[in-house]
């Protein structure tokens, strides 16, 4: 029986990603995805079978317009080019991420960058590369409410590394789906910047501020 969009969305891959991006960006809900059936008509022009965690992001949100630095692309265009099928880009198509046509076959497949190349992923799952790049947008994506610069060497007890990447890792004060704070911390000693969305998460925010001078 294939499962409903309630049903994915409360599965143990993506509800901690459904529940961040209520709590945090606003509604999401079945009139933002696919059911299988209308999936299958978008992608019937395509020959490739996509992988199950791809196949569910876009049940779940093929139709979710996040808004903010990052371009989902539609699963109708999802189609191999140069080895790799890209599933997200910027709104200038400059950078873009994807799964290599040799990973489609697995489950949740790594996600490389078009900038990096094919070969090291940037990302060792499809669904921690999604949770990052939401909480990426939440970050970055407003230029009204940028993030706190925070103390490079802030201690990260109570955060947890929710994604890392290649170029940093993100964090959050518990699973994804309650985090009342999340970080992004660039490598070595590059900034770390903060966001919090409750009265307690700024609390903690203001704590692991950047001392001012």
């Amino acid at each position: 029986m294939t499962p409903s969009w309630d049903d994915l969305a409360s599965s143990e891959r993506w509800r901690g990603v459904v529940a961040f991006i209520r709590n945090w960006v606003g509604p999401l809900d079945h009139s933002d995805g696919f059911t299988s059936e209308t999936l299958d008509e978008a992608r019937q022009a395509e020959p490739v079978r996509l992988p199950a965690a791809v196949r569910e992001w876009c049940r779940l949100a093929g139709n979710w317009d996040q808004r903010g630095l990052k371009v989902w692309v539609r699963p109708g265009d999802l189609t191999p080019e140069g080895g790799v099928v890209w599933v997200l880009t910027d709104p200038q198509g400059i950078t873009a991420w994807g799964v290599r046509a040799g990973d489609l076959g697995a489950d949740d497949p790594p996600v490389v960058s078009r900038e990096a190349g094919p070969g090291e992923p940037a990302f060792t799952t499809f669904s921690g590369f999604v949770g990052a790049m939401v909480v990426n947008d939440v970050l970055f994506g407003d230029p009204a409410d940028p993030p706190a610069e925070l103390s490079p060497g802030l201690p990260r007890g109570g955060l947890t590394c929710l994604a890392a990447s290649r170029v940093g890792d993100y964090f959050a004060d518990g699973p994804l789906g309650s985090a009342e704070v999340v970080v992004f911390a660039y490598p070595g000693d590059g900034p770390v910047l903060g966001k919090a969305r409750t009265a307690g998460g700024r609390a903690l925010l203001q704590r692991l501020r950047l001392p001012p001078g």
